[in-house]
Formats: structure tokens, C-alpha cells, sequence
């Protein structure tokens, strides 16, 4: 009788911990699961290509008719939280100002990172900066009532010369190479890593005209 009382008592001990222990592993992984969830965003509306006279040659003129060409220079879209209230950490690692060059290094420290890739190139680690249309309360932070606009940036913008250079190699994020430039017909991904949540991947193919500005639904 002791021994069976024993034996049933070590039992329901073991039944007890087994529970407790998967209850708070359920837990863990519902926890987890809301914390992706929430940290995803999702498109709101198109995204828009803009064109760009790209300055090949690096002389800071644009002859069209010689080896510089047309291009698509940057593309904008904007998300929102996938469940309203994203609470997602925006802070961007390039600003523009639409002065000298642009984009600028921010000097802050960004946690969320983008990748756009074509037939002919890969950019890992692609520059983006952010702005916040309509409600804005002043920080990186996208809120449930704020949309944010990213703009990732395939080439720095001369405002002086009105033109768009090449990057100077691999160790910047920009397009470095005439024959990697995207124009008519081409088709790019973007992939933005937010700081917590699933993957934004946006795929799109340019129309077979090159218009200053392009709506790619």
C-alpha cells in the first residue's frame, strides 16, 4: 500500500510539472507568435518607381545621346502595421534634405534593413530613409494611427547638377555598373526586414516606357 501510494504520488507529481511546463511552453510560443505578428507590416496602396537621368560617365553632365542613359533611380512605398498597432522600430540608416547629395548617412543605428535584387545585381543592405505622411508624433517608431513612406535609394541623388550618379563599388548600396541599371521591362524584388516580424517582399516589372514617375500596382 505504501509503495502504491508512493508510486501514485511520484506520478501525479510528474503530471503536474509535465503540465505546468507545456502550459508555459504554449505560452512562450503564443507570446512569440503575437510579437511576429505585430511586428509585421503590410503594403497600403502601390508602389511608385521614379526615373532618373543616371550620370555614367561621372562627368556631372547628362548627354543622353552618348553613354549615359535613363533609369529608375528610387522607389517609394508605404506600410502599416499588419495588426493596426505595429509598435515597429523605422529608425533609418540614410536622411535626405534635397541638398548637395543625397541621400546622407543618419548616424543612427537602424534595426530594420532592406534588399533589392535583379537579374544583374544584389544589394544586401540597400539605403532607405523613412518619413511619416499625415500623423507624425516625431519618432521612428511606426505607430498603429501612423503609415510610414520608404524610399530605397538605387542611386545618390547630385541636386546640384540635377543627375543621379553611380555608386563607387561594393562597399556602398547603390547600383554600381551601367549594365546593372534598371530600365524598361525589368523586373526587381524588394525585401524589407523589418526589426521584428515577418518579411515585406514586394515584386514588380517596370513598363516598357520609362515615365518620370510610375505607379506599379
Amino acid at each position: 500500500m505504501i509503495a502504491f501510494v508512493v508510486v501514485a504520488s511520484v506520478f501525479a507529481m510528474t503530471t503536474l510539472q509535465t503540465g505546468i511546463f507545456s502550459t508555459e511552453q504554449g505560452k512562450e510560443v503564443a507570446l512569440s507568435g503575437l510579437d511576429l505578428a505585430t511586428g509585421s507590416l503590410q503594403l497600403r496602396g502601390s508602389l511608385r518607381a521614379v526615373r532618373g537621368d543616371v550620370d555614367v560617365d561621372g562627368n556631372d553632365v547628362i548627354l543622353l545621346s552618348g553613354v549615359d542613359d535613363q533609369a529608375v533611380a528610387k522607389v517609394i512605398f508605404t506600410v502599416v502595421g499588419a495588426l493596426g498597432s505595429s509598435m515597429t522600430d523605422l529608425t533609418p540608416p540614410h536622411t535626405f534634405n534635397d541638398t548637395g547629395t543625397d541621400p546622407d548617412a543618419s548616424g543612427l543605428t537602424s534595426r530594420s534593413s532592406a534588399t533589392i535584387q535583379t537579374d544583374s545585381f544584389l544589394i544586401n543592405d540597400a539605403a532607405w530613409t523613412v518619413t511619416f505622411p499625415g500623423t507624425d508624433n516625431g519618432d521612428y517608431i511606426l505607430d498603429g494611427d501612423e503609415q510610414a513612406e520608404i524610399t530605397i535609394w538605387l542611386h545618390t541623388c547630385d541636386n546640384v547638377n540635377s543627375l543621379w550618379d553611380l555608386g563607387n563599388g561594393t562597399s556602398d548600396p547603390y547600383v554600381d555598373a551601367a549594365a546593372s541599371l534598371i530600365g524598361v521591362s525589368d523586373e526587381f524584388t524588394i525585401q524589407f526586414h523589418p526589426a521584428k516580424g515577418n518579411t515585406l517582399n514586394i515584386q514588380r516589372t517596370l513598363p516598357v516606357v520609362l515615365r518620370p514617375q510610375m505607379d506599379l500596382r
